[in-house]
């Protein structure tokens, strides 16, 4: 296995070993969508070994001041956290204005029944039909 364009998938297990984490907390994180390449054949996960573990940690004081985190109530951070971190797991993240233009479509029942991650591959698969939509017309 393993040229260019294949992926070498190895057992979910050995993927959490090698990166340091419990089976089961890549298992959860799978299950969650929270990985890219990670897929369920049978009754066993498999990842692609080149695929870096996320690090899903809520970093507040990146997204807030002390004094934007008083002014808002829960409910908005946690918004405003889960755009940030669904900006940060999409490719097109980088990229502020085409982010924000996939993002306004999403309804708010998607975005609070999704985690972060899949948000983020909603948001590059709209961007990626838009772009197919244009180059169509060409």
């Amino acid at each position: 296995m393993g040229g260019a364009g294949t992926t070498r998938l190895i057992p979910l297990a050995q993927y959490a070993l090698e990166h340091g984490r419990s089976d089961i907390s890549a298992r959860q994180m799978a299950q969650r969508g929270g990985f890219r390449t990670a897929r369920k054949i049978g009754r066993n996960w498999v990842i692609d070994r080149a695929e870096p573990y996320p690090d899903r940690r809520r970093r507040q004081s990146d997204i807030f001041d002390a004094a934007a985190r008083d002014e808002l109530d829960p409910d908005e951070r946690r918004g405003m956290l889960k755009r940030e971190n669904a900006r940060r797991a999409a490719e097109c993240g980088k990229y502020h204005d085409t982010f924000d233009a996939s993002w306004r479509r999403l309804t708010p029942g998607l975005v609070e029944s999704c985690t972060p991650e899949q948000l983020g591959q909603i948001v590059d698969l709209l961007r990626a039909a838009y772009h197919d939509g244009v180059e169509s017309k060409r």
